[in-house]
């Protein structure tokens, strides 16, 4: 048997690892920004207990491989990696840490491979461990790199919904800009949600939106979905530095306020997918096979 061969058998293993008869009901989200420096893991932290303050089951897979630091930002210290899962030495399971009111958090370890790069072992691996995961979770946010490499990109057209978090500030807004292009010439219909991250002022943020929606439209021909602000707020920062996330350690603060909008929003708009870890899978998986 070729290799070819036996890379395409384990592929069609792969691909039955997800029976049709028990897909679930799930939302995967991505989230990303053009540029690094914009408070994306922070958002990626406060969405995800803003979402589990409501009862949701959330899990979030850390998914920055070359900056992996949200168990820094949650204050967790991870014993063991994914990268222990890709290779053999542990199960999903035995890596995933209990976050701050209820998360899962599945931690990364810089400088593994990606997961768009992963041998079909490993892949097998991690397909079946995400899928256990998936089985018990409501949604599942994904802490992408920064910026337009080909590995983030897949990842994000897989995912169902995409986040992306831009500052009013103008590098970022052109960095942002140029991560909607690239989506959108692969996939005109991917949903984008746009976040403006540490605006001042509710008039910064609309602006900053009018910015990148006027480009957009007459560039692109669309419109992007819009979620709001998180305002700068100083309790963001403190709770930065002392590793907890804002909406546990600041309930009343204005940002921590805001999450709570934006995750009610969130589950209103964001329709459940029968088959939403599956779908995501299978796509980022088997795109080019």
């Amino acid at each position: 048997m070729t290799a070819n061969d036996q890379a395409s058998r384990l592929r069609n293993m792969a691909r039955q690892q997800i029976p049709e008869a028990t897909l679930f009901s799930s939302r995967v989200m991505a989230v990303t920004s053009g540029k690094g420096g914009v408070g994306k893991t922070n958002v990626v932290a406060g969405l995800a207990m803003a979402l589990a303050q409501t009862g949701q089951r959330v899990a979030v897979l850390d998914a920055d491989f070359g900056l992996a630091n949200l168990d820094i930002l949650l204050g967790l210290s991870p014993t063991h990696t994914l990268e222990h899962v890709l290779r053999g030495e542990k199960v999903l399971e035995e890596i995933i840490l209990d976050g701050p009111m209820g998360i899962r958090m599945i931690p990364a370890s810089s400088g593994i491979q990606e997961l768009t790069r992963l041998d079909t072992a490993a892949e097998l691996r991690l397909i079946q461990g995400l899928q256990r995961v998936s089985e018990t979770t409501d949604w599942m946010l994904i802490d992408t790199a920064a910026g337009i490499h080909d590995s983030v990109i897949k990842l994000l057209l897989a995912a169902q919904e995409v986040l992306l978090v831009t500052t009013p500030e103008p590098t970022s807004l052109v960095d942002a800009y140029a991560m909607v292009k690239v989506m959108h010439l692969r996939d005109p219909q991917k949903p984008i949600w746009l976040l403006i991250n540490n605006a001042q002022s509710e008039e910064e943020a609309e602006e900053t939106i009018e910015q990148l929606q006027a480009a957009t439209r007459r560039f692109l021909d669309r419109e992007l979905k819009t979620l709001g602000m998180i305002p700068s707020d100083p309790c963001l920062l403190q709770s930065v530095r002392e590793q907890r996330g804002v909406v546990e350690r600041f309930p009343r603060s204005p940002s921590a306020m805001a999450f709570r909008q934006i995750a009610d929003q969130l589950k209103k708009k964001v329709p459940l997918q029968k088959d939403g870890f599956a779908s995501f899978w299978k796509q980022l998986s088997f795109e080019e096979s």
